[in-house]
């Protein structure tokens, strides 16, 4: 049985399905671009919200690029970006 890959979402990434997500591929190395196409398929909205170039992600506390590959078992985070002043 496929193991899933826990991911987890902040800020308003995390409206749609809340804060942490599961995608299969959790058993694999795979590239952070195929685990963010896979967690934007979860949801149309979250779809959209993760299109954003400037949309981060971290792979176990580092920021990583969607060329990354990603080891079975590290955590996946991604963030949206923060406007303001």
């Amino acid at each position: 049985m496929a193991q899933q890959r826990e991911v987890t979402l902040y800020g308003k990434l995390a409206d749609p399905l809340g804060a942490m997500v599961r995608v299969d591929g959790g058993e694999r190395e795979e590239r952070v671009s195929a685990i963010r196409v896979r967690v934007a398929a979860l949801e149309p909205r979250l779809g959209e919200l993760l299109c954003d170039p400037r949309v981060r992600v971290c792979i176990d506390g580092t920021m990583a690029t969607d060329g990354v590959l990603v080891e079975a078992g590290r955590s996946v985070e991604f963030i949206p970006v923060v406007s303001g002043g």
